[in-house]
Parts: structure tokens; sequence; C-alpha cells
């Protein structure tokens, strides 16, 4: 099952499949225009269709043409789409150095705010420019998100290992996944399916379960919604 242990594994792996996709693509597309190319090298160039004689020939090198496009944009969204994610450098919770991270974040947030904060006064004593009205707020805003965040995750590593058994199914509150489960006995009707979507549940086969990312309310929700 997919959490805390195999997270950089799963984030390359999500990486390599895109890349993967967006070379088969582009090979695709390269394979679509040499066969549109192919079928209209022999008409010479203005040669009438007469009685619609070459109809047939066109259309096909038209449809191919467009099979070149069209895959050549796929080709070029999962390329993006993998630069995006090798890039990108949010904090998943899911990621087993993520309080470090997130620490390191915070420190660098609070020189910066300390740094700005001395500019400022070094600024308005000589009679200088001083750092946009903005600069500061925005400092603080992003200094509080980042302490919520280490106090969420903090909360959440306190959690215990549990395994809570209801009538019907059981409830588990894994560390090492990182997700509450709740695996029911049987198959449940819709409304139970899409009560548990309207929560945040999502079924995993790899868990054979509903489960959602791990949390004090994540967990006190699932006891709700299975009676326990």
């Amino acid at each position: 099952m997919p959490g805390r242990e195999d997270y950089e594994e799963r984030r390359q792996t999500r990486i390599d499949r895109m890349n993967s996709a967006s070379s088969r693509l582009a090979s695709e597309a390269t394979a679509a225009s040499m066969h549109s190319h192919d079928l209209l090298k022999d008409i010479p160039l203005g040669q009438p269709n007469i009685h619609g004689a070459l109809t047939g020939l066109m259309n096909k090198a038209h449809r191919a043409a467009d099979r070149a496009v069209t895959s050549r944009e796929k080709s070029n969204y999962y390329a993006e789409k993998a630069e995006a994610a090798e890039s990108n450098r949010a904090i998943s919770s899911d990621d087993p150095n993520a309080l470090d991270k997130l620490q390191d974040k915070l420190s660098a947030l609070e020189a910066e705010r300390d740094r700005v904060k001395a500019a400022n006064k070094e600024a308005k004593k000589a009679g200088g420019e001083q750092a946009p009205w903005y600069t500061l707020p925005y400092l603080a805003r992003d200094i509080k998100t980042v302490k919520e965040r280490i106090a969420k995750l903090q909360l959440v590593d306190s959690m215990p290992a549990e395994l809570i058994e209801f009538d019907g199914g059981e409830i588990e509150s894994d560390p090492v996944t990182n997700r509450v489960i709740i695996r029911f006995d049987g198959r449940q009707p819709e409304s139970v399916t899409d009560s548990l979507r309207s929560y945040g549940f999502r079924w995993a086969p790899s868990a054979q379960g509903w489960q959602r990312l791990r949390s004090p309310q994540a967990l006190k929700i699932a006891k709700a919604l299975c009676h326990e």
C-alpha cells in the first residue's frame, strides 16, 4: 500500500510514467506525420482532383496529419506534467522527511522576515526606500501556514496505530501508509459509498478498503460513519 515508506519511489514512478507516455506519443506523432507525407508525396503539386479520384487518398493523409497534431499535443502535455512534478517543491504529508523540510522552510521564512525588518529599519533611518508594504504581511501569513502544518503533522505522528472493529467491518489507523482505512465485510450500498466520498474517502484496491490521509479528524469521521 502507498504511504510514507515508498514516497520517493512512487513520486519517481509517476514522473517516469509521464515521461514514457510523452516519448511514446512523440513517436506516434512522428510516424503519423511521415505517413501523411508519404501519402501525398507522389501527387504532383496542383494536380486537379478529377472525378474525386484523389479524395480518398487526401482524406487519409489529412486524418494522419490530424493524428500527428493530436499526439504531439498530448506528448507535450505529459512532458510538461513530468517537468512540473520533477521541479515541484511542495512538501507532501506522505514525505517521511516532511517535518524536517517544514522546519527548514520555517527557519528560512523567519530569517527572511528578520532580514526585511532590519533592512526597513536601516532604510527608514537613511531616508531610503523600504520593502513594499505587503512583504512583511505575506511573510507573516506564510510563517503562520507552515507553523500550522508542523503542528498538524506532529499531532498525526503522535497518533497510535489502531484497529477498531465495528459491526460489519473494521477501521484502521495505519502510521505506515499514513492513512485511515475503513474495511467493510461486504459490498456497501451506493448511499454509503456516496457518503464516504463526500468525506474524502476513496476506494483503494491495495488496501481493500476506503481510505483518506491520516489525521485525528479523519479517524473521528470514520468512527462516526461506521457508528463506532
